[in-house]
């Protein structure tokens, strides 16, 4: 990685420029960076982002300048079947800002007027630049079709973990649990404003789970963690007719024995697979229902979900967090804003 002078990226008809504040680093850009992922070289990172609108391209109203705005990074054709039927998440010949176009990890970066989303005068920059995450988290949610007064359980109490707790208290949910294996991740949510926490490194974790709701299995489970335990341990803790939502990633292969299987077959489970954040009309309801909820107070960013923030110039430095042992405790994020020296 290096940290260049380049030249400030213009705005064509039809798009904006922005002057970067805070950009997230997700877990999609680690192996982008140490295992050279990438579609393009050389790329300049970052999806998770907010900012400020400094220029507008033609076709553009110009009234947008000053404008404080998350960035929505995916960029659908518009043209294939997926994308006809309002499924953006799913197009094929998609673009990407800071994966197949340049990114935020930068003092300015450039996109179409229509993948700015403005913030909430309430809105801080840095939860601004928790939107995306945030909105992952809420396509789970829609996907399940979710009921108001149902349980439901999140495992995983990462970034999008806690968020998608904070969330579903405002899709009325009746009990909330989040579980982790880390002792630290727990402490963040609970300072993030949930309360039915569980450790899932300790003994009978699965009944301590069921027990916030009544010793029953849960309405609705959310895997946000993708590994191959979580996603056995997803459809352990699901009740009958239970559905299971699958948010997270997995790295490793996830295999089951006849009796794991058999949870699905015996609980008569629902299984959703949950990608990126979008619907129709674009951006898609998500983005709508996170811009409330950050403005309402349901969803917000304490300091303990924040691993730290670093300065543009620093940038390398934050990813060498994902390096070695040491494990990272929330969010890194890279400050654009701050003094360049």
């Amino acid at each position: 990685m290096e940290y260049l002078e380049l030249p400030t990226p213009e705005p064509g008809a039809g798009q904006v420029q922005v002057r970067v504040h805070f950009t997230g680093i997700c877990g999609s850009d680690v192996p982008r960076f140490h295992k050279g992922a990438v579609h393009n070289f050389p790329l300049v990172l970052g999806h998770e982002f907010s900012g400020e609108i400094t220029a507008v391209g033609q076709g553009v109203d110009a009234s947008l300048v000053g404008t404080r705005v998350s960035g929505i990074p995916l960029e659908p054709c518009g043209e294939c079947e997926d994308c006809k039927n309002g499924n953006f998440s799913l197009c094929g010949h998609y673009g990407f800002v800071g994966s197949r176009s340049q990114g935020s990890m930068a003092e300015y970066v450039v996109l179409p007027v229509e993948n700015v989303f403005p913030l909430g005068e309430k809105v801080t920059d840095m939860e601004g630049a928790l939107y995306e995450p945030a909105t992952v988290a809420l396509h789970g949610i829609e996907l399940a079709n979710f009921r108001e007064g149902a349980s439901a359980i999140v495992i995983g109490a990462g970034t999008i973990g806690i968020l998608l707790g904070q969330a579903l208290s405002g899709y009325g949910a009746g009990v909330v649990v989040v579980s982790n294996h880390s002792q630290v991740r727990l402490d963040a949510a609970k300072a993030a404003g949930l309360e039915n926490l569980v450790n899932t490194s300790e003994e009978g974790w699965l009944e301590t789970a069921k027990a916030f709701n009544g010793g029953k299995g849960f309405d609705y489970v959310f895997d946000t963690a993708g590994t191959p335990k979580t996603i056995i341990d997803a459809m352990a803790v699901a009740g009958s007719k239970g559905t299971v939502v699958f948010v997270g990633t997995p790295k490793d292969d996830v295999a089951f024995t006849i009796r794991e299987w058999e949870m699905l077959n015996r609980k008569e489970l629902t299984l959703i697979g949950s990608w990126m954040s979008y619907s129709a009309p674009w951006p898609g309801v998500e983005w709508v229902n996170v811009d409330d909820f950050f403005n309402r107070g349901i969803m917000r960013v304490v300091p303990e979900m924040i691993d730290g923030v670093y300065k543009l110039q620093e940038t390398a430095t934050a990813f060498d967090r994902f390096v070695g042992t040491e494990k990272v405790r929330g969010k890194i994020l890279i400050d654009s804003w701050k003094e360049v020296n």
